[in-house]
């Protein structure tokens, strides 16, 4: 049986289109997180964001008084590395329960802040308004959960890749809830003001926050 040279060329087309398809499909999949532990970070468990550089790195991720002293609450560093901070929880746009990298996330710390000795708002991060004193975007709380678009811009963070080892990340703000949306983009870092370490948002030019992801709960395992 002869095999005409335009249906051969016509296999090879179609071979290479599904080829090239395949790589495509494998290729737009983020890379989920993953904990100190080399396990995959998932949305229903409570995690601990502390810092990837030991000693002089400084511990975890915490809140502190406003930078007036009051509400809201600011995400803050400790400053010594056996201080893990609050645990906190990493739930992604789209609701799946495994978390990966670049993808828009909330993050809320798993504490009730309500009552005379807290301020009665969300555990949720958000980027706070331009600070024009310091000149600097602080991360603070307040956030909404979900509700991906406009109205939450600020609410979202993603961590991705950073260094060369694995499981360590730095913490970014460029939300892509909202495509058209004029949007910041930037690192996470830290600022020294009043003694504290608080979050910010930091130019190019500045160091980004590099941190692990320490498991605060047990993973279930089946019998």
């Amino acid at each position: 049986m002869k095999i005409s040279l335009a249906t051969t060329l016509s296999f090879l087309i179609l071979a290479l289109a599904s080829n090239s398809l395949l790589v495509l499909g494998t290729s737009s999949v983020p890379e989920p997180l993953l904990d100190v532990n080399g396990n995959k970070v998932e949305s229903t468990l409570q995690y601990y964001i502390v810092s990837a550089i030991w000693g002089a790195g400084g511990g975890g991720v915490s809140l502190h008084g406003g930078r007036n002293g009051y509400c809201p609450l600011d995400v803050i560093q400790l400053p010594s590395d056996t201080q893990n901070g609050i645990k906190l929880t990493l739930s992604p746009y789209n609701n799946s329960t495994i978390v990966r990298e670049s993808a828009d996330l909330n993050l809320r710390f798993s504490v009730l802040l309500s009552g005379r000795d807290y301020c009665n708002e969300q555990p949720l991060w958000k980027v706070d308004n331009y600070d024009a004193a310091s000149g600097k975007w602080f991360i603070t709380t307040g956030g909404l959960d979900g509700h991906p678009g406009a109205e939450t811009l600020l609410n979202w963070f993603k961590l991705e890749k950073i260094g060369n080892f694995p499981g360590t990340y730095k913490i970014v703000h460029c939300p892509s809830v909202c495509e058209s949306c004029v949007k910041l983009c930037n690192n996470v870092g830290r600022s020294f003001e009043d003694g504290v370490r608080r979050l910010v948002l930091v130019r190019d030019d500045e160091p980004a926050f590099p941190v692990v992801l320490i498991p605060a709960t047990e993973r279930s395992t089946s019998v």
